[in-house]
């Protein structure tokens, strides 16, 4: 509850208190109205203001409310002037696991790679020595341009929406590329959205698999442009 609504909720009982010392001095007991009137006013006043001292008075809110916002605009105004606020607050309650999805597909990458050494044990035992002698070579200068190929992740800070802080998260569950976020169904979607909390309405506000599948293909943005200027970080 924000501290605005406690408050308020605070005052209302206060103002009930009021009420009740009104009616029992003034109606049941023998003081006259004014008199009761009085001691209601001052009732309310002190009770009222001990309840916003207990129970508000540690209430801090990130971001100032806006007359007219609703609580979906709220927090769409809260992620875009701080996007990282409640994810560095630990509010979000995220735990740091792998994803499904994620690790599924790389796991389902990887199985090509393991099945080639046994592969290429099958064609060595066919082949002459001659041509496996001219094959290895081959091999070996593949092998640095594959590693070098999956030790470069993609910029995923370049996808509006996703900061820094969001960037390390989704490194830490197994997204590194523009081409992992493209691929997302409406199940990935969900799952993420779900262990983001109330950032999670990110992904599909911001569309972050449709900016994922531009920048796997080479493309840019209105955002990638501003990042790659150095105007956003």
């Amino acid at each position: 509850m924000k501290r605005a609504e406690c408050n308020r909720n605070c005052w209302i009982a206060a103002a009930v208190a009021g009420v009740v010392v009104l009616l029992l001095t003034s109606v049941m007991g023998d003081l006259g109205f004014m008199a009761g009137l009085f001691l209601g006013l001052i009732t309310a006043w002190l009770f009222g203001s001990l309840l916003v001292w207990l129970a508000c008075h540690d209430r801090h809110e990130l971001f100032a409310d806006a007359e007219g916002q609703t609580g979906t605009d709220w927090a769409r105004e809260a992620v875009e002037s701080q996007p990282e606020a409640l994810l560095v607050s630990g509010s979000l309650g995220l735990e740091h696991k792998p994803s499904v999805a994620g690790g599924l597909r790389i796991v389902a990458g990887a199985a090509p790679a393991a099945a080639k050494p046994e592969a290429a044990k099958a064609e060595a035992a066919t082949r002459p020595a001659a041509d496996d002698k001219a094959r290895k070579p081959a091999t070996q200068q593949d092998q640095p341009a594959a590693a070098a190929e999956q030790a470069a992740p993609d910029d995923l800070k370049r996808i509006k929406g996703i900061g820094p802080k969001l960037s390390d998260w989704l490194h830490e569950n197994g997204i590194t590329r523009y081409a992992q976020i493209a691929a997302w169904d409406d199940r990935d979607v969900a799952d993420f959205a779900e262990r983001l909390g109330r950032m999670g309405g990110r992904i599909e506000a911001d569309d972050w698999v449709g900016q994922a599948k531009l920048l796997a293909e080479g493309r840019r943005t209105e955002f990638s442009e501003r990042v790659d200027d150095g105007e956003v970080y």
